[in-house]
């Protein structure tokens, strides 16, 4: 290119392609600057909103609201610019003629164009934990000034109210959440006292916590129960050697029983040799039963006798019943005993009275009255074996339930610090939504209001208007330059060099004539009167 076109060749071009350089210019730059000038004139209220900081130290109170400021603005910014907070916008301030044919669409395209939002940062340190927004700029653009101001301020206050709302609800909603959990916590707590008591009622002789009680209980118990049979065995002797006596009628009080068997023997030898109708076979009859008439207890004693046989019956039958009824054991316990007493009071008072040989109806009531003590003690042995039989199987019993229950007590325990947890949560959560609610926390807040614009801020007439007379120059010099390739001409001494393959030996300058000096441009481009360019001429 350097070759073929040189300042010489663009001086010639010029002059030659005048015409198409300067129409457009004249043209398309007085056209630029009228429709500059034309351009309606736009205004732009601009408010900011400070970013503020917590008002407590977040050691204290920590807000449930984790998002970063940049991040809020940006969600506030697409909720507030939704179609129909844009469309009541725009009704509530008629920013559009009521006659206008805009569609919805179109409207609601011209309100988002002219919001603008514009974040106001500083530099963070990498490791910081904050992305550096400080505050935030709300602009809106319209060609009526107090629209323009109006709109500005009502995207302010919704994008303050939008915050609060979100930091409020969100703050909310946490502690809204904590609160279930922590009722379905509490309630598997309660589930598994629930379970835990109930285990323990049903388990409550085989406890863990009873072992040391129920090893004290047993080996007292075992004691009691060696005292009672060696009571019962030292009753036995003593009952066999009143049957014995009894059987032998030996004693010092036995002179009935001897005379008893005198007359016996005698009678039995008059048998031998008599019949029983012999008279004197009679008289011994007599004698032997006025004897054993009076060695014949009482009918007092004998009715104690049965009363003490009915009232061991009835205790009998009071231990055997099931269920067992505590209330008729004792009933039947004392009557025994009442019963015993009477019959050893009577036969004292009849000892006392000097009833005839008393001495067996003594031994009969002593030996009736050491089997009734050797029944009750060993029904008391029977009662002591079952205890000890029951404590070794609570002892058995012991280590599993201790096992299922420390299984159950592990899981409370873990459940209820688990709800602990919760609780202590729902308790910063709390504390959190009250933080926001009085707005202590992080918040927006209006640095500088939007104030009505008094100067249009669109368009920038002097810039564009600079740009029309540019554009006309390049629009001059792009026609002439395309003329110029459409119509191709002999340019210069460049160009015929080119075209002859062969450099000038010199140039004639050309000399102008008397009506080429009265055009200085022609006479400056080497250009004759009648178009012929200046060629030079080859020597």
């Amino acid at each position: 290119m350097g070759d073929e076109f040189s300042l010489e060749d663009a001086l010639i071009i010029l002059q030659r392609r005048i015409l198409y350089f300067l129409i457009p210019v004249l043209v398309i730059a007085p056209l630029g600057i009228l429709t500059v000038m034309l351009l309606p004139p736009k205004y732009t209220a601009k408010g900011t909103i400070l970013v503020e900081s917590q008002q407590i130290p977040t050691e204290f109170v920590r807000s449930t609201i984790n998002a970063y400021a940049q991040e809020r603005i940006q969600t506030i910014r697409q909720r507030v610019m939704t179609r129909n907070r844009l469309l009541q916008v725009a009704d509530k301030y008629t920013v559009f003629p009521r006659n206008t044919r805009l569609s919805e669409s179109e409207r609601v395209d011209l309100m988002r164009s002219g919001l603008k939002v514009a974040l106001i940062t500083i530099e963070r340190g990498r490791r910081s934990a904050k992305d550096g927004t400080i505050a935030f700029t709300v602009s809106y653009t319209d060609r009526d000034p107090a629209k323009a101001y109006l709109v500005a301020n009502e995207f302010m206050t919704l994008f303050l109210s939008e915050d609060v709302r979100t930091r409020t609800a969100g703050a909310s909603n946490t502690t809204e959440f904590f609160e279930q959990e922590a009722a379905k916590l509490r309630a598997e707590v309660s589930a598994i006292e629930s379970r835990i008591s109930n285990f323990k009622v049903e388990n409550a002789d085989a406890l863990p916590e009873h072992l040391d009680m129920h090893l004290d209980m047993l080996e007292r118990t075992t004691r009691e129960l060696s005292t009672t049979q060696r009571s019962i065995e030292t009753l036995e002797e003593e009952k066999r050697f009143l049957e014995t006596q009894l059987a032998s009628s030996v004693g010092p009080d036995n002179g009935a029983a001897q005379e008893l068997m005198r007359l016996e023997g005698e009678l039995a030898r008059l048998r031998a040799t008599y019949l029983d109708t012999y008279p004197e076979v009679k008289a011994k009859s007599e004698e032997i039963a006025a004897i054993r008439r009076q060695m014949q207890p009482s009918k007092e004693i004998q009715r104690l006798r049965t009363g003490l046989s009915d009232a061991e019956a009835a205790l009998f039958s009071a231990e055997r019943a099931k269920p067992q009824n505590a209330e008729d054991i004792a009933a039947a316990e004392n009557a025994v005993e009442r019963t015993r007493v009477a019959l050893s009071q009577k036969i004292s008072q009849e000892t006392r009275n000097g009833a005839t040989d008393i001495s067996g109806v003594q031994m009969e009531g002593r030996l009736a009255i050491i089997q009734n003590r050797i029944r009750m003690m060993g029904r008391a042995a029977d009662n002591l074996q079952a205890k000890i039989e029951d404590y070794e199987g609570r002892l058995g019993r012991t280590p599993a339930v201790e096992r299922d229950l420390a299984s159950l007590t592990r899981d409370y325990e873990n459940i209820f610090t688990e709800y602990q947890d919760v609780r202590g949560k729902q308790q910063d959560a709390q504390l959190a939504e009250n933080l926001e609610e009085n707005q202590q926390a992080e918040k927006f807040s209006i640095l500088e209001p939007a104030l009505r614009p008094d100067r249009p801020t669109s368009p920038d007439r002097i810039k564009l208007s600079i740009l029309a007379i540019f554009a006309s120059l390049a629009a001059g010099g792009g026609i002439g330059f395309l003329a110029e390739l459409l119509f191709s001409t002999v340019r210069g001494r460049n160009h015929v060099a080119n075209l002859v393959d062969e450099h000038p030996i010199a140039v004639i300058p050309y000399f102008p004539g008397g009506e080429d000096k009265k055009s200085p441009l022609l006479s400056l481009f080497g250009r004759s009167k009648n178009g012929v360019d200046n060629i030079p001429e080859l020597a």
